[in-house]
C-alpha cells in the first residue's frame, strides 16, 4: 500500500515537473495551466482571447508549441503507471512476499 502511494506521488510530481518546466521553456504560449480565461497564441505570433482573460494581453511574441509538447504532462505520467500496473514491474508494488521454497522442490544433491 506504502509503494502504490509513493507511486501515485511520483506520478503527481512527474506532472507537475513537466508542466512547469515547460511553461517555464515556452512561457505563455503554453497554455496547460492557464485555466479556462487566458489569451492563446494565434499561430502568427499574436494573441487571440480564451474565455474572458482579466490581465491584458502578453507583450511578447507567441511561440508555436509543439502539439506533442502541449499533452507532454499526461503522457509521460500515464506512460509509468502503465509500467508499473500492466507488467511484471507490478511486483515491485504488492507487498506480498514470493513463495517460499520447500525442501521438496530442491533436487537430491543439493538437500
Amino acid at each position: 500500500m506504502v509503494r502504490r502511494f509513493y507511486l501515485l506521488i511520483v506520478i503527481i510530481g512527474l506532472y507537475l515537473v513537466l508542466s512547469l518546466g515547460l511553461h517555464l521553456m515556452y512561457g505563455p504560449s503554453y497554455p496547460f495551466l492557464a485555466g479556462e480565461d487566458c489569451w492563446m497564441p494565434d499561430g502568427q505570433g499574436g494573441w487571440r482571447a480564451h474565455g474572458n482573460p482579466l490581465n491584458s494581453v502578453p507583450t511578447e511574441t507567441s511561440v508555436e508549441v509543439p502539439l506533442l509538447l502541449n499533452y507532454l504532462p499526461i503522457f509521460i505520467p500515464a506512460l509509468v503507471l502503465i509500467l508499473f500496473l500492466f507488467t511484471p514491474l507490478r511486483r515491485h508494488l504488492d507487498p506480498t512476499p514470493p513463495p517460499a521454497s520447500t525442501t521438496d522442490d530442491m533436487p537430491a544433491s543439493e538437500a
